[in-house]
């Protein structure tokens, strides 16, 4: 099953908390206009595994923020990357999913970003990082296709709650390979930090996994909870092209065909799960509960479940 996690660093804001889950993270890239990505899981770091993913621009990685751990990471940060790198930092609560996302795809020279982002990516590429991380805040389409996975609540309070050191708190950060260079982007950091040169015709997806792998085992005394998602090509883009290269009767044709239709039923699958997240349930549940009290079974469900909750608290599974 999937976790919730929340994305957020200090307090909350007019930026939701939005689930770690490609099918969300997919459509939320669409909604900015981009076309012909696709997020994918990565369960392992293994060569052969990261192979199937096809094209990948960039890879985005959450892991429990711990602040000593944080203050422990004395590495250098980059200078002179502004000509070919966009970072910016984090001057947005509740929403560094977005942010470590937004470093890959405009890093990305392979991604039709569409004309907005285009425009906004050209707009900021003389700001220096904070200026960019103000621009990010402040762009309406980044803000409104963030919150669009707002979860309705209508039981939400208007106080803004600050985090205290008792909560668990997310970040994520991308890795990307720019000119020649593979890059870790942390907008909580100064700057970029550069991970090493990529020879020409170099894997990068090899040379950035012993760098995942040494932050795992860095947080991993105390924390078993990590994701990485790789920012990939359409697959069915991609399927598309090779559906239509083929001629009838080649004996590729119906494998690819078949693997089309499992990523067909994939996409919509995520539709109608963001569908879901995206309904407010309570005039249903509301209704239900009328009805249920009108039929003169509410109180007696009330009961039994009363009932159940003390025969599980007799027997030491319930709550004392």
């Amino acid at each position: 099953s999937r976790r919730r996690w929340t994305a957020a660093i200090t307090e909350m804001t007019d930026w939701c908390t939005i689930e770690s889950d490609p099918g969300v993270f997919t459509e939320l890239v669409e909604q900015m206009g981009v076309k012909g990505v696709q997020f994918e899981e990565v369960y392992s770091l293994d060569s052969g595994s990261m192979q199937a993913l096809g094209e990948v621009h960039g890879l985005i990685f959450l892991f429990k923020w711990q602040q000593d751990l944080a203050q422990q990471d004395d590495r250098p940060t980059a200078s002179g990357y502004e000509d070919h790198l966009f970072f910016a930092k984090q001057v947005i609560t509740n929403a560094c999913a977005t942010q470590a996302i937004l470093s890959v795809l405009l890093n990305s020279e392979k991604v039709e970003l569409g004309e907005e982002l285009s425009n906004f990516k050209g707009f900021t590429k003389e700001f220096d990082s904070e200026t960019k991380g103000l621009a990010i805040s402040n762009s309406d389409l980044v803000r409104t296709a963030h919150n669009s996975f707002a979860p309705p609540d209508p039981f939400m309070s208007d106080n803004k709650r600050v985090a205290t050191k008792d909560d668990d708190l997310y970040h994520f950060i991308a890795y990307v390979p720019v000119a020649g260079k593979l890059y870790e982007l942390d907008g909580l950091k100064p700057g970029p930090v550069l991970l090493g040169e990529l020879p020409q015709g170099a894997d990068w997806l090899e040379a950035v996994a012993p760098a995942i792998q040494a932050r795992i085992e860095r947080y991993s005394q105390s924390e078993i909870r990590f994701n990485l998602m790789a920012i990939t090509a359409s697959r069915a883009d991609e399927l598309r092209k090779q559906i239509a290269s083929l001629a009838e009767g080649d004996a590729a044709l119906a494998e690819r065909r078949q693997q089309l239709a499992v990523e067909e039923q994939k996409l919509a699958r995520w539709k109608a799960e963001n569908v879901r997240r995206k309904h407010n349930y309570l005039p249903f549940l509301i209704n239900l509960l009328k009805v249920l009290a009108e039929k003169q079974q509410l109180v007696p469900l009330i009961d039994a479940a009363k009932e159940r909750q003390k025969q599980r608290a007799a027997a030491g599974g319930g709550a004392k």
